[in-house]
């Protein structure tokens, strides 16, 4: 069976050929010796080759039917061998390929249409070469067969180059000049219609922007800010005690903010409840709000006590002239009633405000009348956060802007609702001890960088792991969770980033998963220690939890068995995630791309042999082994590095490559980073706690500058992220306003409703799944930070009731674990989050938020599950307290 017949049982006419295609493409001097170059590589072991008396004239005329480059390859020797030594060297080239004339005359071909190219189409056939051998190429795919012959003049080559076959797209003959003009006029097509898009896209981005602004405009300047009521009062000692008169009248709720000697561990968020923990104390101070009816024909004023009265728990008399102030807040809910009372002219409101100790007292009193009302305001936040994430998703406009747009928009929302805020507030919102604390951190981790550290440590992961991929992501993983549980998550992603990105641009992978694990791990790890990151220290270091004898060891031993449950589902997911390897390389190099190539031109040439006879069965068994032989390559080279001996030669050359640039530098800056590092572990014990984080690492910068005495501070300032910084302050000031609006208070409303209206035999169970997936979930939208202040002072609430009769460790660690893990659900869930994905950006690779997004949601929802079975067991089932 001749080459010919070979190819009219391969005729695009036959519907049952698709899958026996054969790839015969020319290669040029270049590209023989790098293919044998790669070849000669990833040779590890003799290929199968059929024994000499097994081959007979019959299998021999099956080999001639094969591809030049296949019948050459040495897994074929035997078979060249018996041909040469009963035809001769050259009788193959003899009978399986024919003079172009001859096939071309038996196939009606022009050869004069298909050899000869006008010198104008030269381009076009280079654009149409291009297309052919681009990897995920429309003509990769096809079942067709385009039959080139090459040119005559060109006859003093091999006649096993004068055959080719390429894939079309259509049709035998789509390949040509004239399809190359028709595939470029379709890209200068499609190009002009994504230039008209992309510019009425800017038209209406610029619209909607113009109409946002002329309403937020128009809302700020004529409705000012908001002054609340602030003064300083005298309560005497005794029943009489002091009446306050407030001269304005609320139009509805109003909420009072008081200031004085105050019991710490009755922060509650029902203080306003009846059954409340501050009854076990002996000293408090109420404040009964009053209004005015008139009391006969005299025109004398009676006040009345309205609403119930507000009891705050008092520190014992003897420490009162030593004690902090601590802050209180209530807000009054006015019924319509009571409205209708308030909105008479001749009505007064005051407060009666004493106590029960023996002495003088001074507060601080604010008062706010006017309040959002929670259901109108949870519908404007939860707009705005709509709106916040959409602008996220379509990714027309940079995250700080975005950010910028929706914290103007929530301040605009609560100025159309009367409660404008000043801009002192504003800058409280603002966190300026994290932002100072990342600003810091920034500037730290750029003097590191010039030393070359990063970099060397990139090197060193690469030889600790061997080369391969899934050890290194592992052992990175790892590394994070262990760091974030003695460091906050910030500092530990600050850190360990750089290296991840380097060590990825080492190995040739995309930087964006290994960057994606480091986040989720930071924030596995941090929830294992009270120290770990900003919401195990707002739930250890509340007053209320502490003297309930949560300590350091009972929140870590509670906390290790969710965090290892988490660490082994979260690499788990990313291994089934990223199951096929390719995804986790941000360029597949050229020796796989060959290799792939290689399999598939076995393959196929393999699929064209029937196994018929026992002849072409030996044939295809010889080719069956060596597409073995070259899929096992294939395998270890996408697991990493193909040998040791290439393994050793890589990594001698890394380490040449990477030194480490300055050691008196790096001593330097070592030193100032222990220096913060041990602080923030001292700082984060609550009872040595005596300088903000944000001071320390500012005391650390300015450290290390001293002795650097650098002249170069501008240059250095220019390197620090600002948009990300820029972006910190604007989220937080929007997520304030959201909590300002009542969107928080709404969810704990909510909760505390479910929880309550279940029989006491299913609480428990009730109010862990409701904490922890409320918690989760809130965090994956909102700040994790803000939802676990909110949710703390929920679980406080709920456990003071003793009525309901629910512990309270449950409840923290649901706490703990859903707010921690639900910021995982998306990029903007944690800080942490956020500094990653900034350092990320800064290194040229963009983490957005839709990928990020379709990445980890359902880990952390698996994540989610998978604590709810570990509560469910260990608290429920077992008691374990």
């Amino acid at each position: 069976m001749g080459l010919l017949e070979t190819l009219r049982r391969l005729t695009p006419g036959s519907p049952s050929r698709g899958s026996c295609n054969i790839e015969l493409q020319h290669r040029v001097a270049g590209d023989n010796s790098s293919s044998s170059k790669i070849k000669t590589n990833l040779a590890e072991g003799p290929a199968r080759v059929a024994p000499l008396a097994q081959v007979t004239e019959q299998s021999l005329q099956v080999w001639r039917t094969l591809p030049a480059e296949i019948r050459h390859d040495p897994s074929m020797a035997s078979f060249q061998m018996e041909n040469e030594r009963i035809h001769g060297s050259t009788a193959c080239n003899s009978e399986a390929e024919p003079e172009p004339e001859a096939e071309a005359a038996e196939h009606d071909i022009d050869l004069g249409a298909i050899d000869l190219e006008p010198e104008e189409d030269v381009a076009s056939r280079r654009l149409q070469l291009q297309l052919q051998d681009a990897p995920g190429s429309s003509y990769a795919g096809s079942d067709f067969l385009d039959i080139k012959m090459r040119p005559s003049g060109e006859g003093d080559k091999s006649t096993d180059d004068e055959a080719t076959t390429t894939h079309s797209e259509h049709e035998p003959h789509a390949n040509g000049p004239g399809n190359a003009k028709s595939q470029a006029r379709r890209i200068h097509h499609r190009s002009k219609r994504s230039k008209e898009q992309l510019k009425r896209d800017k038209h209406w981005k610029r619209s909607g922007l113009l109409v946002l602004w002329l309403f937020t405009a128009a809302v700020l300047i004529t409705v000012g800010e908001k002054h609340l009521l602030e003064k300083i009062v005298q309560v005497p000692r005794g029943e009489p005690g002091k009446f306050f008169q407030l001269q304005q009248k609320p139009t509805g709720d109003f909420r009072l903010r008081l200031l004085g000697p105050f019991k710490k561990t009755s922060t509650l968020l029902s203080e306003n409840k009846e059954d409340s923990n501050e009854t076990i104390t002996p000293n408090f101070l109420f404040v009964q709000p009053q209004i005015s009816q008139n009391g006969g024909n005299n025109g004398s004023q009676v006040f009345k006590n309205i609403l119930e009265p507000w009891q705050l728990a008092l520190v014992p008399e003897a420490h009162l002239p030593q004690a902090a102030a601590v802050a209180r807040n209530r807000t009054f809910h006015v019924n319509e009633e009571l409205q209708d009372q308030l909105s008479r002219e001749d009505s007064k409101l005051r407060l009666h405000i004493h106590s029960n100790v023996e002495q003088d007292l001074a507060i601080e009193l604010n008062y706010n009348p006017v309040i959002v009302n929670t259901r109108t305001g949870s519908i404007l936040a939860g707009i705005i956060l709509l709106l916040f994430y959409g602008l996220l998703v379509w990714e027309q406009l940079e995250r700080p802007f975005v950010a910028m747009i929706c914290s103007i928009l929530s301040v605009t929302a609560l100025a159309v609702l009367q409660d404008r805020p000043n801009m002192d507030e504003m800058k409280e919102w603002m966190d300026m001890e994290l932002l100072t604390l990342l600003f810091c951190m920034m500037l730290l981790i750029l003097i590191l960088t010039e030393t070359g550290i990063f970099d060397y440590l990139a090197v060193i992961c690469f030889e600790i792991s061997g080369g391969k991929i899934w050890p290194m992501i592992y052992s990175l993983c790892l590394v994070t969770c262990l760091v974030s549980s003695m460091l906050d998550n910030m500092t530990t992603v600050l850190l360990l980033t750089p290296v991840a990105i380097r060590l990825c641009e080492v190995m040739q992978l995309d930087p964006i998963p290994v960057v994606m694990g480091i986040i989720v791990h930071a924030n596995i790890g941090g929830a294992l220690s009270p120290i770990g990151d900003p919401i195990s220290i707002i739930i250890s270091t509340n007053h209320f939890i502490m003297d309930n004898g949560i300590n350091f060891f009972t929140f870590v031993a509670h906390m290790l068995p969710g965090v290892l449950l988490a660490a082994l589902q979260s690499c788990g997911y990313l291994r089934l995630y990223y199951r096929n390897i390719d995804t986790l390389r941000l360029n597949e190099p050229k020796e796989l791309r060959e290799l792939r190539r290689e399999i598939r031109v076995w393959q196929r040439a393999m699929n064209a042999i029937a196994a018929c006879s026992k002849d072409a069965q030996l044939v295809r068994g010889t080719l069956h082994g060596k597409v073995k032989q070259l899929k096992r390559t294939l395998r270890r080279r996408q697991q990493g590095v193909a040998s040791t001996e290439i393994y050793a030669n890589t990594l001698d050359e890394l380490k040449q490559k990477y030194p480490i640039k300055s050691m008196k530098l790096l001593l330097q800056s070592s030193g100032a980073l222990i220096f913060v590092i041990v602080c923030f572990l001292v700082q984060s014990v609550p009872h040595w706690r005596t300088l903000p984080l944000g001071w320390v690492a500012l005391l650390g910068v300015i450290l290390l500058l001293i002795v650097l005495n650098r002249e170069d501070m501008e240059h250095l300032i220019h390197r620090v992220e600002w948009t990300t910084l820029l972006f910190f302050a604007a989220m937080f000031v929007m997520m304030e306003c959201v909590e300002r609006l009542g969107l928080l208070v709404s969810i704990a409303e909510l909760t505390e409703h479910v929880i309550l209206a279940v029989n006491e035999q299913h609480r428990l169970t009730v109010a862990i799944f409701m904490i922890l997936w409320t918690s989760a979930l809130a965090s994956s939208v909102l700040d994790s930070i803000p939802v676990a202040a909110m949710m703390v002072k929920l679980v406080n609430s709920l456990v003071a009731k003793e009525s309901l009769g629910l512990p309270l460790q449950p409840l923290v660690w649901s706490l703990t674990l859903g707010a921690s893990l639900g910021g995982n659900g998306s990029l903007y869930g944690a800080s942490a989050n956020v500094i990653a994905a900034g350092i990320a950006e800064q290194h040229g690779y963009k983490l957005s938020f839709t990928r990020y997004l379709r990445t980890m949601l359902p880990m952390m929802l698996g994540q989610v599950t998978l604590m709810t079975i570990y509560l469910m067991l260990s608290h429920v089932v077992f008691n374990w307290d």
